[in-house]
């Protein structure tokens, strides 16, 4: 085997760091879910391949900054190892761009955040872009797929067929070569299989999981069976008394005596400290998340809560699901859309104690430019006049338009809120 010219050590680096991040980039493009239950795939995704485009540049750079060996086959062959060689630098250039303006054209606006650190802008291509950028980023991946093949059994070739030691310039030596392409093609296969048998697990949950919402749907108040006692008793008295001495238990001084003038509630302060979350089951896992500002005017008397006023109100830029590019598409026209609605308003309609420190209230929810009816359910502990309050809802986002389009396809229609606060009067 002959001695051979070796690459710069910088051409090393960089090839070998583009090859492992081109093999989990493109394994991972085919595997990861095409809805929003891959989210965090998605995004993985773009950062590699900004990453890769970065490199690439870096990469053709240094190219054209340093001496490279003299090509050892000529003819033929030698002309495809070029053209294999041009087409990879085309591929890792063109790859990340067109999957650039394919985010940039979505009609869905699905911000970048670059491994969760830095905002990418969008390129400045309207939606008439979104089908050919998706055309060339699929066509792309599978030429890529052709070129990393014929990469890998030209070197082959060169390594056990012409044994001429070309291996050695893109490392230490041609076994230290071919581990890094063993590296390099088990990454690949490991990211593909690892993220398909991750969507596997994922197809029964859904069902196990929605389940328990539903059962959270608070029933209705019990005004029937009321209604049927008060019936109840009055069927006797119309066979048994006669009616000349109804008449007077009806309107004698007992019953004009009974209502008793009250004062107005108490008002109640709400101290700092306290949570608003939310949970919803996408596709088979939680997404938990919170708001971090909402307030409240809360007069209640615990003895007598059917006097009780509370308004709650919600800011709902404050949405926040603990990553900053889902928390981005909180706030747009899909879900909250905070720049025309920036809040959220309940107010109380009707409160009532169902059993010891038990309560419901029945209340109006103004969301996204829409008014329903919405209960909620609370406990107080505590006495006198400090307290602790602690509640759950469960809402209909579909009813208030919350989360359209494709990022909401694996989104439950229940929400799951929850609340706990300490209040003072």
């Amino acid at each position: 085997m002959q001695a051979v010219e070796r690459y710069s050590k910088g051409a090393i680096a960089l090839h070998w760091l583009i090859a492992l991040a081109l093999a989990g980039e493109i394994a991972l493009g085919f595997a990861m879910p095409k809805d929003a239950s891959g989210f965090a795939e998605y995004q993985l995704h773009k950062s590699i391949g900004i990453t890769i485009l970065l490199l690439s540049l870096v990469r053709l750079g240094w190219r054209f900054t340093h001496v490279q060996p003299v090509p050892l086959e000529g003819g033929v062959t030698g002309f495809l190892a070029k053209a294999v060689h041009v087409g990879f630098y085309a591929f890792m250039i063109a790859m990340p761009l067109t999957g650039w303006a394919l985010v940039s054209s979505d009609p869905i606006d699905v911000p970048t955040v670059l491994f969760g650190v830095v905002p990418l802008p969008h390129l400045p291509l309207g939606e008439e872009w979104n089908h050919l950028s998706h055309e060339a980023h699929e066509w792309l991946a599978w030429g890529g797929l052709a070129l990393f093949a014929l990469h890998v059994v030209g070197a082959l070739r060169h390594h056990f067929l012409l044994k001429d030691g070309l291996l050695a310039r893109m490392g230490p030596n041609a076994g230290a070569v071919l581990a890094m392409l063993g590296l390099t093609l088990a990454l690949g296969l490991g990211v593909l299989f690892g993220v398909a048998q991750d969507r596997d697990m994922q197809i029964e949950p859904p069902a196990q999981q929605t389940a328990p919402v539903a059962e959270a749907t608070p029933s209705p108040t019990p005004t029937p069976t009321a209604e049927e006692t008060a019936s109840e008793e009055a069927v006797p008295k119309e066979e048994d008394e006669p009616a000349e001495e109804a008449a007077p238990e009806e309107v004698g001084e007992p019953e004009m005596a009974t209502p008793e003038p009250a004062g107005p509630p108490p008002s109640w302060t709400i101290q700092p400290g306290g949570a608003l979350r939310f949970s919803v089951d996408n596709a088979g896992s939680a997404l938990n998340g919170s708001f971090g500002t909402w307030r409240g005017d809360i007069m209640m008397d615990p003895e007598a809560p059917e006097s009780a006023a509370i308004t709650i109100t919600v800011d709902l830029a404050s949405a926040s699901l603990g990553d900053a590019t889902q928390d981005s598409m909180l706030s747009g026209a899909d879900f909250f859309d905070t720049s025309s609605f920036p809040q959220a308003t309940w107010r109380s309609t009707e409160v009532r104690r169902v059993s010891g420190n038990r309560y419901e209230a029945d209340g109006t929810l103004s969301l996204k430019g829409v008014s329903r009816s919405q209960r909620i359910s609370f406990t107080l502990t505590g006495n006198g006049n400090a307290r602790t309050v602690e509640g759950s809802a469960t809402i209909d986002r579909n009813a208030f338009g919350v989360g359209t389009g494709s990022s909401a396809e694996n989104l439950a229609g229940s929400v799951r809120v929850t609340f706990t606060f300490d209040a003072t009067s």
